[in-house]
């Protein structure tokens, strides 16, 4: 048997047990938490950067993306728009769990909008997600968006299949 007055190691749980226990409570040191994956961030407005995927084409298929800091497009918006016939196309929309319901939907919609004031706006067929969130930015920008995709003869021209150009953005007003 050891003696019952032996030392104890004073550091860790075993000290912040002693300082509590005589009235001298120290808060445990906090642990930064570092993600494993990008669906472990938090939303972070001043930690995201967005990006705008240019049109190969006049009516070509255009991206913006809202990334996390380890690069992963945690919300992505692909349409096409064509200025001659005026008509405007959703093709996908994307906001990944830990970030829908923050605006990143509505924001990259009125990015699509803007300077297309009386176009014409369809979609692709809706998920159960897109069913529900259609209506609201219609309600809010006043622009409805069919499910039936319309598309013109310049949308359906055939793209060059290199990379489009990116251009860094700062954040779509919300």
């Amino acid at each position: 048997m050891g003696s019952p007055n032996r030392a104890q190691p004073r550091g860790g749980m075993w000290a912040r047990m002693v300082d509590a226990f005589h009235g001298r409570d120290t808060p445990a040191p906090t642990v930064p938490a570092v993600p494993r994956n990008s669906l472990e961030w938090r939303v972070n407005p001043d930690t995201e950067t967005w990006w705008h995927l240019t049109p190969n084409a006049p009516a070509g298929m255009q991206e913006i993306q809202a990334c996390a800091p380890d690069g992963y497009d945690f919300a992505r918006l692909v349409w096409q728009a064509c200025e001659v016939c005026r008509l405007g196309l959703i093709v996908k929309i994307r906001v990944t769990g830990p970030w829908q319901r923050h605006g990143y939907g509505s924001r990259m919609v009125r990015f699509a909008l803007r300077g297309r004031e009386g176009y014409r706006w369809t979609t692709t067929p809706q998920s159960e997600d897109a069913r529900a969130f259609f209506p609201v930015i219609t309600e809010a920008t006043g622009v409805p968006f069919p499910r039936q995709a319309h598309l013109c003869e310049h949308m359906r021209a055939r793209e060059p299949r290199h990379l489009r150009p990116r251009q860094q953005l700062d954040p779509p007003p919300s």
